[in-house]
């Protein structure tokens, strides 16, 4: 058995001018993680970064042109600190002209992340036994 987010939830936040939008959703595998993945991207953002977490500890995440380790892996670090499992997170940056450096990055992914998995609704997935 293992905890997933119930429906698909977002957030946004609008750091030094750059806008963070963030959109969770429960899967099942890793071709759902990349359908949301695919559906939610926007190619006019400066980037769409991305976790996700799929049973098993299967996982990826990307930085998609952040500066390595300062966005994928702190959505994935919320993922992990929520306590979900089976769930995508991506969270679009329109950049506003003004640069966050490495910690700013990390502090606003990680936080978008950590805030749009905290207001989520919950359930319980029981696992299926064949007899």
């Amino acid at each position: 058995a293992y905890t997933t987010i119930s429906s698909r939830v977002s957030s946004q936040c609008e750091i030094k001018r750059s806008k963070f939008i963030a959109t969770a959703a429960p899967v099942d595998d890793e071709q759902g993680a990349l359908a949301i993945l695919s559906e939610v991207s926007d190619p006019r953002a400066t980037h769409n970064c991305w976790a996700y977490k799929v049973i098993k500890e299967r996982y990826r995440f990307s930085d998609d042109g952040e500066p390595g380790g300062t966005a994928g892996r702190p959505i994935y670090a919320a993922i992990e600190n929520s306590g979900v499992d089976g769930v995508m997170v991506v969270v679009t940056r329109y950049f506003g002209g003004t640069k966050l450096g490495t910690g700013g990055l990390v502090r606003a992914y990680g936080g978008i992340a950590a805030d749009c998995l905290k207001d989520a609704p919950t359930h319980i997935v029981k696992a299926k036994v064949s007899l």
